[in-house]
């Protein structure tokens, strides 16, 4: 049985980094500018290579639907951000690991909760407006939003999160035996993004590559709610997305408390 009891003691980890994100207004504006910027450039990217097409239809894509795609799969990724990798390496290299695993709390609800905090900040600030936004233009541009396909998005992306989470969550594992991550989290964010839809349709690939991407967790977090919610996975399909999603979140669940008990035994605190 559910006993919401059980996470009470995890809640107050959640406000914290809401209230701390929210507390630096400053920060908002030049990454809500730097996201912006990067929109802005994609989008023109896109219609300068629409305008040099013969072809008005791309991999499946028209110019109007690679513009929701555009958004759509910005602020799934936004929603789904819980980049919790860089809390774990930062209390691995100043030492506090040690303070925090005497606590009687569970390291990875702890974790878990933390990034909940970020989700509620993303959800609040960006997803909301954003959504809105790109839901009105799709209205705009094709008549008709299907109410069942937005929620199916929305369980989309929750299970999402969870994959997110997981995947970012063993990653920081590794700092137990690496100390400084910088460098290795900017390759594996690099490979991430390509891997998972943001930067381009999985479609946009050679179908032996899309055989194999699709079947990553990548492609799970950001690239099925997207494309659920641009209609392009239909009937069937759906269910087997859906279930390919819930079946990474076990295997990255199995996973992660695997590593936790092969690290934990040999953890070296660094720091004070």
């Amino acid at each position: 049985m559910f006993k919401l009891n059980r996470y009470k003691p995890y809640i107050p980890f959640a406000r914290n980094v809401f209230q701390r994100l929210i507390s630096y207004k400053a920060n908002v504006l030049f990454f809500m500018f730097g996201d912006l910027l990067m929109l802005a450039v994609t989008y023109y990217l896109w219609k300068a290579i629409y305008e040099s097409s013969n072809e008005s239809i791309l991999n499946g894509f028209g110019f109007n639907e690679m513009i929701i795609y555009i958004f759509i799969s910005f602020i799934t990724s936004v929603m789904i951000s819980v980049d919790i990798s860089h809390d774990i390496s930062r209390e691995v290299k100043d030492g506090s690991i040690a303070i925090n695993l005497v606590r009687p709390l569970n390291y990875e609800k702890r974790m878990l909760f933390q990034g909940l905090g970020s989700i509620l900040y993303n959800f609040i600030v960006i997803f909301i407006i954003t959504f809105s936004i790109t839901t009105i233009l799709y209205y705009k541009f094709f008549g008709y939003v299907s109410i069942v396909r937005i929620l199916l998005y929305f369980f989309s992306v929750i299970i999402g999160i969870f994959i997110n989470f997981y995947f970012n969550y063993i990653f920081g594992l590794v700092a137990f035996k690496i100390t400084n991550m910088w460098g290795l989290s900017q390759i594996m964010q690099a490979i991430v993004n390509l891997l998972s839809g943001m930067l381009i349709p999985i479609a946009f690939f050679p179908e032996w590559a899309q055989a194999i991407i699709n079947l990553l967790p990548f492609s799970s977090s950001i690239y099925t709610p997207t494309m659920i919610y641009l209609g392009k996975i239909t009937g069937a399909d759906i269910i087997i997305a859906l279930g390919l999603q819930i079946f990474w979140v076990i295997v990255l669940m199995i996973i992660s408390k695997i590593i936790w008990k092969a690290l934990i035994k040999n953890l070296t605190i660094l720091g004070g």
